[in-house]
């Protein structure tokens, strides 16, 4: 009693403490998760306003070179004159360098400026042919041929776009990207390609300095992808795939949440301008880290404070159950009632237990009583075993007897009296000896077969007894209690004396692998199945059984050695002949 006193606190006091707990870690991860959020959110917001302002100084060196109208006539210099086309040459270097030191001035960032010349404008040919990643100097500005960089991707792109820009990642210079096709309005020839392209290029390093990427978990990425859904920069160690680029692009909800191989993250973009995307991720197994390392002070708190309670609960209940303990104790130790002083019952001061007590020694003096009247029992069936040992002399005696009489009828010749004394005394041998016990199929059927040969002694009538051959007989792996088919048998011979010719067979038939069926059947019409199924299940029925007591000792015995499931019913068969069947299930034999 005291440890289900004990063990029913602890429970409730664990599912308190649980309750509280689940309790306080929504509540703390909810106002975590809303503020993690409103920071991602800020933190995206202040990164999109450094961007643009980035960009928008950066989209205003090609309005100025499309309005720059010395640079335009320069362009148009088409002269056989090398000085002409030098001068030319110069001017455009001299004001493309102007706007590279604006820039450097508005800006406060480090960066070069490029300027590639349509191959269609005269004067491209006294450039130089660099690509992007030869001649590399920061801060300063250059104006090249582009007629080595017009079949690379990016030059493509940026020409396609027209009027809008094109970013991308130069991994051989690790810088990122500008790209812009520009026009001259003072220009004499327009063409897809315009003048030419700009490229402005900033190192990655230079631009992480002005932005702020920090976070305060470790599994938090950041991801910068341009419009054409390529990845220009990453922090973090997310993967993506070109489906969640898609997904990133065309979400830009804030604060959405993704489940990426069974892992839920929160993430956030925001665009500039619809050519850059700067997308924030962070797990949500961080968050959840968090809060568990926020709720251990509260765990420990909780875990002392726990064990505190237990220890006054158990000195409470220990001395409430004492005295119940101390009576459960004294009953334990009790080895034989008939020894046993009652008076130690009366020592509790407790109604309760003085209740018991008095009840107890009461039930104490009853079972007295009784073990006296059963030791007197057991001295009169000991009397009544020592007389059936005697009795056992009588058949021995008669079985000699008969063994006598049976030779001297072998000595006159009287076998017919000879063969009935046989059948006699082998019946008798077969219900003295061990009545209880399982025969063979086989044993059976040849007291049934003693049993019709004495019948026919008496009754001179017709009878013909057909069952499996001794080789079925022996395939067949079970036994039954004596004398399961002889009442059968008998009723069969008994219930149909006016037939000249009794024809009774018994077959055995196997289904499935632990179901046997024994059949009994004879030529006579025998009587309704359904009331001897009731009779032998103890129903009320209007049918008058001479021999009732035989057949349900028959299925109470099968029922007692197979199980519930076995037993004797009766049907008809298609003759309309009456037949009785047994079932007898191997597996629920009873042990």
């Amino acid at each position: 009693m005291r440890k289900k006193m004990f063990f029913t606190f602890c429970l409730a006091l664990s599912l308190i403490i649980l309750l509280s707990y689940c309790l306080i870690y929504f509540i703390f991860y909810s106002v975590l998760l809303v503020e993690i959020q409103t920071q991602q959110n800020n933190l995206a917001k202040y990164n999109e306003t450094i961007f643009t302002s980035y960009i928008d100084s950066f989209n205003m060196v090609p309005y100025q070179l499309f309005n720059d109208e010395e640079i335009g006539n320069a362009l148009n210099t088409d002269s056989p004159v090398y000085l002409d086309m030098f001068r030319a040459k110069e001017l455009i270097k001299k004001k493309f360098y102007a706007y590279l030191s604006q820039q450097l001035f508005s800006s406060n960032i480090e960066c070069r400026f490029i300027l590639y010349l349509n191959t269609g404008i005269p004067l491209s040919s006294f450039y130089d042919t660099f690509s992007l990643s030869e001649n590399v100097h920061f801060g300063t500005s250059q104006v090249y041929s582009s007629i080595n960089i017009k079949n690379t991707d990016w030059y493509k792109k940026a020409v396609q776009k027209t009027w809008s820009p094109y970013f991308f990642y130069n991994q051989g210079t690790d810088e990122l990207c500008y790209v812009k096709c520009i026009q001259n309005y003072n220009y004499k020839t327009t063409s897809v390609e315009g003048i030419g392209v700009i490229v402005i290029g900033v190192p990655i390093d230079a631009i992480l300095e002005k932005l702020s990427l920090s976070s305060s978990f470790p599994g938090s990425s950041i991801i910068l992808l341009n419009e054409d859904h390529e990845i220009l920069y990453q922090q973090g160690n997310f993967q993506v795939n070109h489906v969640q680029q898609d997904w990133f692009l065309n979400n830009s909800e804030k604060n959405s949440i993704i489940a990426v191989e069974k892992n839920k993250y929160i993430f956030n973009t925001v665009s500039v301008d619809n050519n850059l995307f700067l997308v924030f991720i962070t797990p949500l197994s961080d968050i959840i880290n968090m809060i568990q390392k926020t709720l251990n002070i509260y765990i420990l708190f909780s875990l002392c404070s726990f064990f505190l309670l237990i220890s006054i609960t158990y000195l409470i209940s220990r001395k409430i159950t004492a005295p119940l303990i101390s009576f459960a104790n004294l009953l334990s130790n009790i080895k034989d009632i008939r020894t046993f002083d009652v008076s130690s019952l009366t020592q509790y001061n407790d109604i309760e237990l003085k209740m018991l007590g008095a009840s107890f020694s009461a039930l104490v003096q009853n079972e007295k009583t009784l073990i006296q009247k059963i030791v007197e029992e057991n001295k009169a069936k000991r009397a009544a075993i020592l007389q059936a040992l005697q009795a056992q002399i009588n058949p021995h005696f008669l079985y000699n007897a008969l063994d006598i009489v049976n030779w001297m009828a072998l000595s006159k010749n009287e076998d017919a009296i000879a063969d009935a004394i046989s059948s006699i005394s082998n019946l008798m041998h077969y219900s003295i000896s061990h009545p209880d016990a399982t025969v063979p199929i086989s044993l059976e059927l040849d007291n049934i077969q003693e049993f019709i040969r004495i019948y026919m002694l008496e009754y001179p009538m017709q009878i013909e007894f057909s069952y499996p051959s001794q080789e079925e007989l022996s395939s067949i792996p079970i036994e039954i209690p004596k004398f399961t088919l002889q009442p059968l048998v008998e009723n069969s011979i008994l219930h149909n004396p006016d037939l000249e010719s009794l024809s009774i067979n018994i077959s055995i038939l196997k289904y499935k692998n632990d179901i046997f069926l024994i059949e009994v059947t004879d030529n006579g019409s025998g009587s309704d199945p359904e009331k001897l199924n009731a009779f032998l299940n103890y129903q009320e029925t209007e049918l008058r059984v001479s021999n009732g007591f035989g057949i349900r000792n028959v299925n109470e015995r099968l029922q007692l050695h197979y199980g519930e499931k076995s037993g004797l019913l009766y049907q008809k068969t298609t003759k309309g002949n009456l037949m009785a069947v047994i079932k007898i299930i191997v597996n629920s034999k009873k042990v």
